[in-house]
């Protein structure tokens, strides 16, 4: 989660920004953090599920992909 938040601070936001979600629709607790993470920065935010993920979930920003464990 450390990697995300520093990418978000880092990243030029603009009135197109989106951050994407994948998440693990196994694990969907992990969701309310990673939201209350994310809505500092932004709302635009859009969330896809898919079933057996290797990780919690998987953040997009702009074009970084993160791993979220």
């Amino acid at each position: 989660m450390e990697q995300v938040e520093k990418e978000l601070k880092l990243f030029k936001w603009t009135n197109d920004s989106t951050v994407e979600v994948l998440l693990n629709s196994n694990n969907k607790d992990s969701l309310t953090e990673i939201l209350k993470l994310i809505r500092k920065y932004t709302n635009s935010i859009v969330i896809h599920y898919t079933v057996n993920l290797d990780s919690a979930a998987k953040v997009s920003i702009g074009a970084k992909t993160f791993a979220v464990a």
